[in-house]
């Protein structure tokens, strides 16, 4: 376990070595927090070569001292979406999502967003497949449980939509109505796949799950959470493939969002940063309703 948040520590310290030296080396009487993401989501060998495609790329930070003993650092790095047209392939990422704090009155917060949208034609009877790799490594480290807060959340999903009943203009608003919880559209995807951690080190509602479709197999699965005490940590890499074919020629359209979110306060607010977006796609993958579904879940 402590060799991950090291890791994170390592990062901060080379990356802002005056900074990050006043947080680290923190006397006993000031606790420090510290908060982590790394996430990653890609496609490769794709049957099929991209009609349309979007795609988009989010980072925010904030940080917020009330005491004039608190220091407070975020950052994001390495946050990339981008996609290549030959070969067919495409990523999202965030190579390090951090937060952390030392004193007696601080918020900080960092969160990225990534999202690709892809669109293919596929003929009748045509197998349509592709493989892909997501990736999750969250981490969270207080001093104190009873005044400090340190959260971290990641979130990564695909979704498959038959789209083609809809016109080609049409399909990024219709994209972005699902994706911001609109139900009233009716459409549900043909397959997906699920996988969001959620690591808050004051509270009791830690998880890693995922969850896929009967078209999606996975080729490699590694898994690792550690909840216990002020340092809790959950990873997990997930290897695997799609294929389906279609008795009509069909216009197929894949979205892929990756959401990173990482918090540390002190003293513990009485609200906090929730994972929304995961339920909500999880919430539209449900309404499927489609057979085969291999639901896996760690709990606190």
């Amino acid at each position: 376990m402590k060799r991950y948040l090291g890791f994170a520590k390592q990062c901060l310290m080379v990356i802002t070595p005056m900074i990050a030296s006043s947080i680290l080396a923190t006397p006993p009487s000031q606790a420090a927090t510290l908060a982590f993401a790394q996430e990653g989501l890609s496609f490769t060998n794709f049957s099929e070569s991209f009609g349309i495609i979007d795609r988009q790329n989010q980072a925010n930070t904030n940080a917020s001292t009330f005491s004039e003993d608190a220091t407070v650092l975020t950052l994001n790095q390495q946050v990339q979406t981008d996609f290549t047209f030959t070969p067919p392939q495409a990523y999202t990422k965030v190579g390090l999502s951090l937060a952390s704090g030392q004193g007696t009155s601080y918020l900080g917060t960092a969160d990225t967003l990534g999202k690709i949208v892809g669109n293919f034609d596929i003929d009748a009877g045509e197998l349509f497949s592709f493989d892909f790799t997501a990736y999750l490594n969250l981490g969270t480290s207080i001093d104190d449980p009873l005044t400090e807060n340190a959260r971290s959340i990641g979130d990564i999903s695909f979704l498959l939509f038959d789209t083609s009943d809809i016109d080609p203009a049409n399909i990024s608003d219709l994209i972005a109505a699902l994706i911001s919880g609109n139900q009233s559209i009716g459409i549900s995807p043909l397959d997906y796949f699920l996988l969001t951690g959620n690591v808050n080190t004051a509270g009791n509602d830690d998880f890693l799950a995922y969850q896929n479709s009967q078209n999606i197999s996975f080729l490699n699965e590694f898994q690792e959470s550690d909840f216990v005490g002020n340092e809790e940590l959950a990873r997990a890499i997930i290897n695997g493939s799609y294929k389906r074919s279609f008795e009509n020629k069909t216009n197929l359209t894949l979205v892929a969002v990756r959401k990173s979110q990482v918090k540390v306060a002190a003293p513990e607010p009485s609200t906090y940063l929730g994972s929304t977006l995961f339920f909500i796609l999880a919430a539209i993958a449900l309404k499927a309703k489609r057979r085969g579904n291999k639901p896996v879940n760690i709990m606190k």
